[in-house]
């Protein structure tokens, strides 16, 4: 079984978490000084915000700023925060002031004690060292956070607290005890663990001087799903007092550590009280955020909270029992979002859907948004993670400067009317031993995601139902039907034009199509709301509504699966649509009827023909009157289309193949000017008429301004 923050870095088996993972890294070459660039200082000018995610082996502790001089002239930009990552959670549990200096562990020095970076050996950092290092950080005008996981080393030592309370580790449902602290247990003696993780988080973030938490995996939620943990007679208690739930007899009482009757509790629990179960956990993380969130605002610190496990709403909760609203309600200062995509396109084994892993982040995104529209999102620009092994930077870079820019242009529509971005910048992961021309690079691609205010996107806006999210959870457990967040991603690999949404309340500033996913989900006066619309198309897909498709001047089924179905008001297209001859059925690898062990692994799914999604995407392009590819090989073509203020239309055109694709793209009107914003092609694209060419790098993307008569 693979355990780690992204499941692929491996505990002994022991159950000790190693602190040496990767061998000889001292044989790796520095990284040779490049040309340094001047500071930018982040401004109320900058329309997005740059986080960076480091440990402390980014810095020196043997300079006189602790390195923070030169990190800061390498990077050329002052970041608005800097957050720490200690990776254990013995950092906060160990900690006993900053007057006596002593020296960290080497897991707090490094993500699992890697012995050093492409840059320099790990340093053994002390108390005190830290306590100089986030001065001088603050004297830059950065804020400074701290983070860690729920790791722990399972050995006694200095700095070493964990080891010692067995109770209060994650249990598997087949009685594994995984070395993994469950933040909502209890310790032998009755108290919650949270109260004293919240006196000592307190006492940190008042010794060395940190602005606030990065609530960091295994904290946000737990690190293992619902259906596996935690059926110890603990959390059974807990359950039992908050949902008032009988227990069959022969597990209802203490069973202590027998595997055999922790096992039938669990199995019986999932099958017979899963929604209670779920709810449940969405109640109990929300108690212990709040005390989380009051005591550190109560030092006029920050709390921002990482996204579950990459989820999106629905997932967060199925899965982990994490509702982002209630956090939001809670008063956390925003959300650190695990979009992974470019880790998930080196490495398959990352996710059984690792073909469509991209689109399935850009939906989670902007449902998130959509969901918590107050909220602060600022999702993963993934740069590399030596201890998880991967680099995207430099071994996908075409991938990454494509999620820069989609990423930045994901938008949901407020109150007033206006085009609010989802991401309100980046946080970097991770941030050490990064070159300064590698800085500009990243730099330049986030100003060019970021460029500009669009007063429009060309395409469907998603209707965001709340209500209908809360009605998804007893669904699925029952049927097992695609959820919103399935049905998009799957719409947005088929190129349905959809990059913005809007919460259900605000459906009145609105113009243009509108996309309702799982219309049935929805109460009776938000049914009438949307089905009253009349500004432009309204697309309803998932199972058939019959008011809705009796009212619909167009309705078309799956030919695999009769109760889903897409019917449309308001349109244009022609009322015969023939549904893609294409027999492949869309099916998650997870077997029906069960759940998932990990986050790289699908949830169960009915079947839906790939078919009737194509068939749904092509009369959606058709409704939007955009951009459409009109040469061969237009599957793997994407585009996003923003109307700008000055008239132009700026496109986003990304490509799925691992190749140089030259698609040939039509526009509604006849073009007059095309201006390149992108480094690449780097020569004009030319153009006749309507249409155009433009050559796309592999899995990347080319960024256009188009002026059309």
């Amino acid at each position: 079984m693979k355990n780690s923050r992204r499941d692929f870095i491996k505990l002994a088996s022991t159950g000790v978490l190693s602190p040496y993972l990767v061998d000889d890294f001292a044989k790796l070459l520095a990284i040779e000084s490049a040309p340094r660039s001047g500071t930018r200082r982040q401004g109320p000018a900058d329309n997005y915000q740059r986080w960076l995610w480091i440990e402390l082996i980014g810095f020196d502790h043997v300079a006189a700023d602790f390195g923070v001089g030169n990190f800061i002239k390498n990077t050329g930009f002052v970041p608005e925060a800097v957050s720490f990552l200690f990776a254990s959670a013995d950092f906060v549990h160990s900690h006993s002031g900053v007057d006596n200096e002593w020296v960290f562990p080497d897991e707090f020095c490094s993500y699992a004690a890697r012995p050093a970076s492409p840059e320099r050996k790990r340093q053994p950092w002390t108390n005190r060292q830290l306590k100089g290092l986030i001065d001088q950080l603050h004297k830059h005008g950065v804020s400074v956070y701290c983070s860690f996981f729920d790791f722990f080393v399972d050995t006694e030592g200095p700095g070493r607290w964990a080891y010692q309370y067995r109770e209060i580790r994650e249990t598997s449902v087949n009685g594994t005890v995984y070395p993994y602290i469950h933040p909502l247990k209890r310790f032998n003696d009755g108290t919650f663990y949270e109260d004293l993780f919240v006196k000592q988080l307190k006492t940190v973030l008042a010794d060395y001087g940190f602005d606030g938490l990065h609530g960091a995996d295994g904290y946000t939620s737990g690190r293992r799903p619902l259906n596996d943990v935690d059926y110890t007679d603990d959390m059974m208690d807990q359950f039992v007092a908050h949902s008032d739930v009988k227990l069959p007899a022969e597990f209802g009482s203490k069973i202590g550590d027998d595997k055999g009757l922790l096992a039938e509790r669990g199995k019986w629990v999932w099958e017979h009280r899963r929604e209670e179960w779920i709810r449940f956990h969405v109640d109990r993380w929300s108690i212990f955020w709040q005390k989380v969130i009051d005591g550190v605002h109560g030092q006029q610190k920050k709390v921002v909270f990482n996204s579950a496990w990459t989820r999106d709403p629905f997932e967060a909760i199925y899965r982990y029992g994490i509702d982002y609203r209630r956090i939001t309600d809670l008063g956390v200062d925003g959300f650190i979002v695990e979009a992974v995509a470019s880790a998930v396109a080196m490495e398959p084994e990352l996710s059984d859907e690792y073909t469509k892993f991209y689109y399935n982040a850009l939906a989670m995104i902007l449902l998130i948004k959509a969901h918590c529209p107050e909220a602060v999102l600022r999702p993963f620009t993934q740069i590399h993670d030596t201890t998880e092994q991967y680099d995207a930077l430099r071994h996908i870079p075409t991938f990454v400067e494509r999620e820069i820019c989609q990423v930045a242009n994901l938008y949901v529509v407020d109150r007033e009317g206006k085009m609010g971005r989802c991401s309100s910048g980046p946080m970097c992961c991770l941030s050490d031993s990064v070159a300064a021309h590698e800085w500009t690079w990243l730099r330049k691609r986030w100003d060019l995601g970021f460029m500009d205010q669009p007063e429009a996107v060309v395409g469907a806006t998603l209707v965001w139902s709340t209500s209908a999210l809360d009605n998804q959870l007893s669904e699925y457990i029952a049927h097992k039907s695609w959820t919103v967040h399935k049905w998009l991603y799957e719409l947005l690999l088929a190129g349905a034009p959809v990059a913005a949404a809007v919460p259900i309340e605000d459906l009145d500033r609105v113009d243009g199509p509108i996309l309702v996913l799982n219309p049935g989900l929805l109460p009776g006066d938000e049914l009438e709301k949307v089905t009253a619309y009349k500004k432009g198309a309204a697309f309803f897909i998932g199972s058939t509504v019959s008011s809705v498709s009796h009212a619909s001047a167009l309705t078309f089924s799956d030919p695999v699966n009769r109760t889903v179905s897409c019917s449309v008001l308001n349109t244009s297209v022609d009322q015969q649509v023939a549904v893609d001859d294409v027999n492949e059925v869309i099916q998650s690898a997870t077997t029906y009827g069960s759940d998932p062990d990990s986050w790289t692994k699908s949830l169960a799914f009915v079947p839906v023909s790939l078919g009737f999604v194509n068939t749904c995407a092509r009369v959606i392009r058709s409704e939007a009157k955009g951009p459409l590819v009109v040469s061969d090989h237009s599957d793997n073509i994407k585009i996003t289309t923003l109307v700008l203020s000055n008239g132009r239309w700026r496109l986003l055109i990304g490509s799925d193949s691992f190749y140089y694709q030259t698609p040939a793209i039509q526009m509604p009107r006849t073009i007059a000017a095309i201006d390149v914003r992108s480094t690449f092609p780097g020569v004009p694209v030319r153009f006749s008429e309507d249409t155009f060419r433009v050559r796309i790098p592999g899995r990347g993307m080319v960024v256009l301004d188009l002026e059309m008569s």
